[in-house]
């Protein structure tokens, strides 16, 4: 596949979002006063170093946690955190070890209500999607760790989602798989031309995958927001690539020392 859907010019707007978490007597910030966009039917990552708050924000953003302050708006109009259908994928799978793997796309269509006489055909659609339309009464300890999260994502996929959350969903796989797993990805989104909002500390992985690449930093800042203008289709270790990896980490190391300098 060499064509790239083109995103829908909407776009979701954060303003001013906050959380903390109380902790005995000490307030802890995970973050504040976030301000961003996020265009609907484009690929935005999250990233920053562990422990500066990608996966609550994730979570906030879903609707799987609360904000403290701050709002969205989509077309301008307000709405709630968790007021879009979402998918998720996880770190890892979680798939339900005795079902078959048709059988855990199942369970999941279920819980929406999908009309039974549609399952099949979504189970296998996605299925093939993700190239494991033959795996379909195979269990999840039959497969390897890679099409595990395949079909992780072709079950978060079947719902049909208007946004699919991916938390970090390839960091415990060996590097050559995560790097067929994100050419597979990218196919996977410009079929379906779903909103893909994405949590890594990859920044290769980032610039790689990704439209736009929001960075915070350790300090519950948003550092900065990344537009990456490499034409798709991509290759891994395109020129372009490693050279808007290279100014977007350099701008933030620089940053982090001088936050660091005025720290001391």
């Amino acid at each position: 596949m060499t064509k790239q859907s083109e995103p829908n010019s909407d776009v979701i707007e954060f303003s001013n979002l906050r959380k903390s978490f109380q902790s005995g007597n000490e307030t802890f910030t995970v973050f504040e006063d976030l301000d961003f966009e996020i265009a609907e039917g484009g690929f935005t990552s999250i990233m920053g170093p562990s422990g500066c708050g990608k996966s609550t924000l994730l979570n906030v953003i879903s609707g799987l946690i609360p904000p403290d302050g701050g709002e969205i708006r989509h077309n301008g109009e307000r709405v709630e955190p968790g007021s879009f259908f979402y998918g998720y994928v996880f770190q890892e799978p979680r798939l339900l070890d005795w079902l078959t793997i048709g059988e855990n796309i199942r369970f999941a269509l279920r819980a929406q209500e999908v009309p039974p006489e549609d399952q099949s055909g979504r189970i296998y659609r996605y299925l093939e999607l993700v190239g494991l339309e033959d795996k379909i009464d195979s269990y999840p300890q039959q497969l390897s760790g890679g099409m595990r999260q395949r079909i992780g994502i072709a079950r978060a996929l079947a719902i049909d989602p208007d946004i699919l959350f991916m938390d970090e969903p390839f960091s415990s796989l060996d590097e050559f798989t995560a790097k067929e797993l994100r050419q597979d990805l990218l196919e996977i989104w410009q079929e379906t031309g779903k909103t893909i909002i994405f949590v890594t500390h990859n920044s290769s992985e980032a610039v790689f995958l990704s439209d736009s690449i929001l960075i915070l930093d350790g300090n519950g800042k948003l550092f900065d927001q990344v537009s990456v203008d490499v034409p798709r289709p991509r290759q891994i270790g395109h020129e372009a690539l490693i050279e808007t990896e290279s100014a977007m980490m350099e701008r933030f190391f620089a940053h982090l020392k001088t936050t660091s300098d005025d720290e001391q």
